[in-house]
């Protein structure tokens, strides 16, 4: 059992951060605990990597990072899917042809364009670690929580992209003053007339006035 979880700990992984990151994606957790708990899950995964490396498989799951990294939850997860990118060229480059050749392309690419990338994370994250990237682009001054664990607001990406409306089920499962806070929350887009029409026909405050905070 050992040696089948070192051997396939890089497919292991990549599935569990799939799954959570996507399959799981209305399910939210931050606070101060869940920063802590990420970035040890960082450095404990480099670890395990580096130290199995010659036994660990599939390296070539990095293109799996590479391909989901921006479209994460939230930068923590982000730096866990760059964390993984790295070490799995560096430990993989000897071993395979296809890691060598994108790790000089990776190498070039990110020694040009840092710039310009950590602009687009900005964008797409936002500056905490924590704040899921879905949370960024609603508008506070819109967002209400309604009877029976629904909320609705507005949102939009950006000045090239139009107003939004959703009416979505929100849970809070665990909220313990910002040490951890752990949310179900489903995005459900509607048209302005039904946005309109249940805010009207339900009881909606906004969320500053329910919990006093966005």
């Amino acid at each position: 059992m050992k040696n089948f979880l070192i051997n396939y700990y890089a497919l292991i992984i990549v599935i569990l951060f799939v799954i959570y990151n996507f399959i799981l994606d209305e399910l939210i957790i931050m606070g101060l605990l869940y920063k802590i708990i990420m970035l040890l899950l960082i450095v404990i995964n480099i670890i395990i990597l580096i130290i199995f490396r010659k036994k660990i498989k599939y390296k070539n799951m990095l293109i799996i990072y590479c391909l989901t990294s921006l479209f994460t939850k939230n930068i923590m997860q982000y730096l866990f899917a760059l964390s993984n990118i790295i070490i799995l060229c560096i430990i993989g480059f000897k071993e395979n042809k296809f890691i060598k050749i994108f790790s000089i392309f990776f190498g070039i690419f990110i020694t040009f364009c840092w710039l310009p990338l950590l602009f687009v994370l900005f964008i797409f994250f936002g500056i905490n670690l924590d704040e899921e990237k879905y949370m960024n682009d609603i508008y506070e001054y819109s967002h209400n929580y309604c009877d029976n664990n629904y909320e609705t607001y507005t949102y939009s990406a950006g000045a090239t992209d139009k107003f939004h409306y959703s009416i979505g089920k929100y849970y809070d499962i665990l909220n313990y003053n910002g040490i951890i806070n752990i949310v179900y929350r489903d995005r459900n887009e509607t048209t302005l007339k039904e946005y309109t029409k249940f805010i009207e026909n339900n009881n909606c405050k906004l969320v500053g006035d329910v919990g006093g905070f966005k």
